[in-house]
């Protein structure tokens, strides 16, 4: 476990992280690479990429995440960025969802090796949970949608009333198009910020699209 590139990568947002984990994040990796040499979780393994494409990239949600805040992960296949978030904010209430199995098993593994005691991990579908759990949530996250109309239409109405969509991207796009601000306008949604990023050892680069539920719902 390359510690220093995870310190260094996370300070970048702000954040530092103790001992304990640092310890945590690598048992994940362990365990991520075993299972996945039998269980299909990810396509990627070599550690540092998974330092930094899995833990770092995850990790950059946490400054824009308030104190004992709700927070849902939709289709968050081995638990990225649910179970990462969780190691750094323990005052976090986390659900991780996804519709796969086996990724739903492994996260519940994670997360009885490493004690994360305010994460849910539940199988099934945006769809089904949004019907059951209407405005349940402060913020909903995904970094499985590349279709960012997509994400929004799906996950608007699990948001309470001036809670927030964050759409983690690969890219640097610096605007919304004509579409989605027409989508957001109609859904009762507004952008209110857009921060992009590069990960370390030129990784890539990635955007974070938050936007915010009206108070007031439009007509």
């Amino acid at each position: 476990m390359n510690s220093s590139l995870l310190r260094d990568g996370v300070g970048v947002f702000g954040l530092t992280l103790d001992d304990r984990a640092v310890e945590r994040f690598g048992l994940f990796m362990d365990e991520l690479r075993r299972w996945n040499r039998s269980v299909n979780l990810t396509a990627i393994t070599k550690p540092n990429q998974i330092i930094v494409k899995h833990f770092i990239d995850s990790i950059s949600i946490v400054p824009q995440l308030e104190q004992g805040e709700r927070i849902l992960d939709v289709g968050s296949g081995a638990g990225l960025p649910g179970l990462a978030v969780a190691i750094v904010r323990d005052d976090l209430e986390i659900t991780s969802l996804d519709a796969v199995d086996k990724k739903v098993r492994f996260q519940r593994h994670i997360c009885r090796l490493l004690r994360l005691g305010l994460v849910t991990v539940q199988h099934g579908r945006v769809e089904q949970v949004a019907a059951q759990q209407p405005a349940h949530y402060d913020v909903v996250v995904s970094r499985a949608f590349r279709d960012v109309d997509r994400f929004i239409v799906l996950a608007h109405q699990l948001v309470r009333p001036g809670g927030r969509l964050i759409a983690m991207l690969a890219g640097g796009a610096t605007q919304l198009s004509a579409k989605t601000e027409e989508l957001c306008d109609q859904i009762g949604l507004r952008c209110y910020k857009m921060e992009q990023y590069r990960l370390p050892q030129d990784m890539g680069e990635r955007n974070l699209v938050i936007f915010q539920r009206n108070h007031l719902e439009t007509r």
